[in-house]
């Protein structure tokens, strides 16, 4: 892309497109829970779920077993032990990935306004435990389930972010859930601890 600085435009044009591109990577890690301005990200009350992507979500596929069993050796390598996967915090994720999916956005927050919490506690609304969401997707890839795993974990190894949510020891418990649409695979990680 040619660099043309004349006048304020290209400079404002410029500053827009780094606004943007920090705002996306920013988009792909989120934590909320019970430690102090924990709760920051909650936007709306929101009681169930997307129905369309609740009903055709899948809490359980092999890709998203390999995905974790990717995060668990790194865990183990970094001195956490391994999450067990919790129901609620699966089909919490479960149902954002075929949300992300089938309404074709990439985001911590639905086009609903529904984030993380509200999404675990429309799956159970006692839910008091705190949380973080690693969300990643990658497009194009035509590559078998622990391939795959492999290069969605690395996207995730490789932001400080979503790293610092892998090794957190205080997390004891997790959902995964992937989805895909077309040439597009979605991935969601909850995590969840005391």
């Amino acid at each position: 892309m040619p660099m043309s600085l004349k006048g304020g435009i290209m400079k404002s044009g410029y500053a827009a497109i780094i606004a943007v591109a920090a705002s996306l990577v920013l988009a792909g890690c989120q934590t909320t829970g019970n430690s102090s301005g924990g709760d920051k990200f909650v936007r709306v009350n929101t009681s169930s779920l997307p129905a369309q992507a609740e009903a055709s979500a899948q809490a359980d596929t092999p890709l998203a077993r390999a995905l974790l069993d990717e995060v668990n050796a790194f865990r183990k390598s970094k001195g956490a032990g391994p999450l067990s996967v919790d129901p609620r915090l699966q089909k919490a994720a479960a149902v954002h990935s075929q949300d992300m999916a089938l309404r074709d956005f990439f985001g911590h927050f639905n086009p609903d306004d529904q984030g993380p919490k509200e999404r675990v506690l429309a799956v159970d609304e006692d839910y008091k435990g705190s949380l973080a969401e690693n969300i990643v997707f990658v497009q194009g890839p035509d590559l078998d389930d622990k391939a795959l795993a492999k290069k969605l974990f690395t996207k995730w190894r490789n932001s400080p972010a979503h790293r610092r949510n892998m090794q957190d020891p205080s997390f004891t418990i997790t959902g995964m859930g992937v989805a895909r649409s077309g040439d597009k695979v979605y991935a969601t990680e909850v995590f969840g601890g005391p």
